[in-house]
């Protein structure tokens, strides 16, 4: 019997009408049919007859049409094997509302399949613009936390990011917030580089910063003096390498 109106419902799916299987049970009744029919107005589409779906927008049945895969269905609509019917796809108002690899899209009000993703590398290179790391999805448009390159116009600091990471740049303005370097979609520029093994790894210049340096002679370094001797030495920045194979260059302090 199981075969049988697997094979029926594949034969009728490009046919409407919700009273295939349901005699007179069709999704405009407005009496209550018993289980999964519940007749014309719903809450979910389990108070639908087969081959239809609730418009919880308006809380009615509607044609939807039967099928065995999503392929049987028409765009923006989805199988519910179970049921053998299609469904239209879940509404949204926000991309929080879709699932992983799904975005809201705002014209039509319904989740829409883009792609996984960990990096804004992997999204840019399926086509998209930026991937949301919470929800591992690639989207379109600018990054609205910011992005890992750019020209900086305002007037402001950038965040202390951890080894690993560089700030985030928005419309000229650091954003205060801080991207692994591994997720960005474009390689930072040197002077991003907060960290000492951050700018070597990228083979960029190190700067070092020599403190309490001297002369032969004993007397204190300046600028421009060579062959001085400093007690230590800060990290104090990241250059771009004009050999391209990184290096070290020391600065006195004093």
């Amino acid at each position: 019997m199981k075969t049988f109106l697997s094979a029926a419902i594949l034969a009728c799916s490009a046919l409407a009408g919700c009273n295939l299987y349901f005699g007179d049970h069709h999704h405009g009744d407005d009496t209550p049919s018993g289980s999964g029919s519940s007749g014309y107005t719903c809450t979910s589409n389990a108070d639908c007859a087969a081959g239809c779906y609730c418009d919880t927008q308006t809380g009615t049945c509607e044609e939807g049409g039967f099928c065995g895969t999503d392929s049987d269905c028409p765009a923006g609509f989805h199988c519910d094997t179970d049921r053998s019917s299609c469904e239209a796809d879940p509404g949204c108002t926000a991309d929080t509302d879709c699932a992983s690899g799904q975005y809201c899209d705002a014209s039509t009000g319904t989740c829409t399949d883009s792609c996984t993703c960990t990096t804004d590398e992997q999204a840019q290179a399926a086509g998209y613009g930026y991937c949301d790391t919470t929800r591992k999805t690639c989207m379109t448009g600018t990054n609205p936390n910011g992005e890992c390159t750019g020209d900086v116009t305002c007037n402001t600091a950038a965040p202390a990011c951890g080894e690993g990471q560089v700030p985030l740049i928005l419309n000229g303005c650091y954003t205060g917030q801080c991207s692994d370097i591994t997720a960005c979609g474009t390689a930072p520029v040197c002077s991003a580089f907060q960290h000492q093994d951050d700018c070597s790894a990228a083979s960029c210049t190190v700067v070092s910063i020599g403190h309490d340096c001297t002369k032969p002679d004993g007397s204190a370094c300046t600028a421009g003096d060579s062959n001085c001797t400093c007690a230590y030495f800060t990290y104090g920045g990241c250059e771009d390498s004009e050999s391209g194979s990184g290096g070290v260059l020391i600065r006195a302090a004093n």
